[in-house]
């Protein structure tokens, strides 16, 4: 796992200008990924140790991919405290549809469903509205984990908030 790719919604949101250069920890994270991945193969949470990468934790989110015949339901299983500060909430056990405002579903379930489709992490930046918050500047990236190898069954999400003091990020 060594490519990325932009989310189409980030793309478009951009209206032809050329991406920024994005912030080291999200390709220090594809980049451990695939150092723990077995070969030719996609890391899976057993994989992953958190003592690697301390500073990052409260920025992570793990995701699980829930499939129903032929439909996808995306759950957090856990999610960092930074993330939960700058929510205002903890969104821990709620799937996607409960867990953000009704405008952003699709776009973030869009991501999530492209991560599980190409196998590939999606970065994506926008403002983010929370309950009783403004809107908060919101960097992610996606990325695909699959306990077996093959079939992602979940999803690292690395988070990042220019408006909020992340002491803890490098």
């Amino acid at each position: 796992m060594t490519d990325f790719l932009f989310s189409e919604f980030y793309l478009e949101d951009l209206a032809g200008e050329e991406p920024p250069a994005i912030h080291p920890r999200f390709t220090e994270m594809i980049h451990y990924l695939a150092a723990v991945a077995p070969a030719g193969r996609l890391p899976g949470r057993q994989h992953i140790d958190p003592c690697d990468f301390p500073s990052m934790l409260g920025l992570i989110n793990l995701v699980d991919v829930e499939r129903r015949n032929t439909a996808m339901q995306f759950r957090f299983r856990l999610v960092g405290e930074e993330q939960t500060r700058a929510a205002g909430r903890n969104i821990t056990g709620l799937v996607v549809e409960d867990a953000v405002v009704p405008a952003l579903v699709e776009r973030i379930k869009g991501n999530m469903r492209k991560v599980v489709s190409t196998r590939l992490p999606i970065y994506d930046r926008f403002p983010m509205p929370h309950p009783d918050r403004q809107f908060i500047d919101s960097q992610r990236m996606y990325y695909p984990l699959a306990a077996d190898g093959k079939t992602i069954n979940m999803l690292l999400i690395l988070n990042a908030y220019d408006r909020i003091s992340l002491r803890a990020v490098g």
